[in-house]
């Protein structure tokens, strides 16, 4: 059936639009309005309401019991695991079913992160040793994973499709390492008790997952319940995000040959009915014979791919837009630039950032395929690679994210850090667009020859 003029109207004006939102750039330029707005408010007049929005306390109140928070810590701890369990969930997937299958094509790409997490942070402790800000080593360590993918996907028809899958594992292996340091390193205090219910909550979770239960509600529900118990043992809490998406059932409920089998029948059903009553409104046995049709497509695939498949655009276009829109307000005009700039805290993360990233990422990979341990992905060049690894010294809202951690109670070197942090993105974004731009444009040359 074809749509009403209205209709195919309608559609020619959304179509644009949603090829934009399910594009990779999107997230990136989403990120990069919400960066702006942030910078907007808090150097105008709007500052004043901006931080009171974010100081504010919010929450729940059940009878005489309260849980309330500032704003910032809910989207830190709260909307952040939602980004962390979307991570766990790609993770998983990746491990199961994709690239991180082959042991060579792991071996590579968790050399290149370990180097991308082992250099910067080296290099950030050195300049900062012996200082109250050598606690913020591991800011240098992350990746933004939306800003080096959106950065990249300008030049999808003109670098090799493993260049893409290459930075999407490396940037789920430095978060990853960036989930462990937090939990590791910028744990103030365990609550042992806490812990022990926590651990109660993923055994349910993985019972549940075992038992064959695939009920969204049910996993959200003591996904909550995880994620309180990990929030008061004193762990950051956007572990829990990750603890649960690893029990998300990645087996489909219905076999492919079953599935085949099934969908046949009902389709031949379908086609007999419509012969009857070409009109699906009028036939109330079309109408269930179609929602059939919806249930055996649902119990084919996966939870793990269906839930990932959901969460990327809310994640993408929401949570990390979100939060980089109450973190990233920096008060440029309170800030003695020179001061800044020369600042051991800034060097540490600009030479974390736009120089040790891809170093290590660049130097790892090479000492690791070269032993026979790891394989460079297929029509990857070694160019690629080290425009790769300064794409991923963009390290934006994970640097933020860790660097609010490391100096918790210290508005002053947040501040800093979060400048620090957006000059490298700045500054490692264009060398890495500039580098794949002329050395992918000197190879289309050299190919037309």
């Amino acid at each position: 059936m074809k749509l009403n003029p209205v209709e195919q109207k309608v559609a020619s004006i959304i179509s644009p639009f949603q090829n934009f939102v399910d594009s990779q750039t999107s997230t990136g330029l989403f990120l990069v309005f919400a960066t702006l707005l942030a910078m907007v408010m808090a150097n105008t007049g709007l500052n004043d309401i901006y931080q009171t929005i974010i100081h504010a306390k919010a929450g729940l109140i059940f009878g005489d019991h309260r849980v309330t928070m500032p704003v910032e810590e809910w989207i830190g701890s709260g909307l952040m695991a939602l980004f962390f369990f979307a991570l766990g969930l790609e993770l998983k997937r990746e491990c199961l079913a994709g690239e991180l299958q082959n042991p060579k094509r792991i071996g590579i790409i968790l050399s290149a992160a370990l180097g991308g997490m082992v250099m910067p942070a080296a290099i950030f402790y050195l300049i900062n040793i012996g200082s109250s800000t050598q606690e913020g080593w591991a800011i240098a360590m992350a990746t933004d994973t939306a800003f080096a993918l959106g950065a990249l996907a300008f030049f999808k028809r003109r670098v090799s499709k493993e260049l893409f899958v290459f930075l999407t594992g490396l940037a789920i292996f430095d978060d990853l390492g960036a989930i462990l340091v937090i939990a590791v390193y910028y744990t103030e205090s365990i609550n042992i008790e806490a812990l022990y219910w926590s651990g109660f909550i993923t055994l349910l979770l993985s019972g549940i997952n075992v038992c064959g239960f695939r009920s969204v509600w049910l996993y959200m529900i003591l996904g909550f319940i995880l994620w309180w118990f990990v929030h008061l043992s004193g762990v950051h809490a956007t572990v829990a995000g990750v603890i649960v998406a690893l029990t998300i059932p990645a087996r489909p409920r219905l076999q492919p040959e079953h599935f085949v089998d099934r969908i046949t029948k009902l389709l031949s059903k379908f086609e007999r009915r419509q012969k009857v009553e070409n009109v699906i409104l009028a036939d109330q046995e079309q109408s269930e014979l179609v929602n059939h049709i919806e249930n055996v497509a649902k119990k084919s695939s996966t939870p793990l791919q269906r839930w990932e498949l959901k969460l990327e655009n809310p994640i993408g276009l929401g949570v990390l837009p979100i939060f980089a829109l109450f973190s990233a307000g920096i008060r440029l005009t309170d800030q003695d630039w020179i001061e800044v700039i020369s600042s051991p805290l800034t060097l540490g993360i600009v030479g974390g950032l736009v120089i040790g990233k891809p170093l290590g990422i660049f130097l790892f990979s090479l000492v690791v395929d070269k032993m026979g341990f790891g394989l460079l992905p297929q029509g990857m060049t070694k160019k690629e690679l080290l425009g790769t690894g300064l794409l991923a010294g963009m390290g934006f809202t994970m640097s933020i994210f860790i660097s609010q951690l490391a100096f918790k109670g210290d508005a002053a070197l947040i501040e800093e850090a979060k400048l620090a942090i957006l000059i490298s993105t700045l500054f490692a974004g264009f060398l890495g667009v500039l580098w794949i731009s002329i050395t992918t444009k000197s190879r289309l040359v050299e190919s037309t020859k």
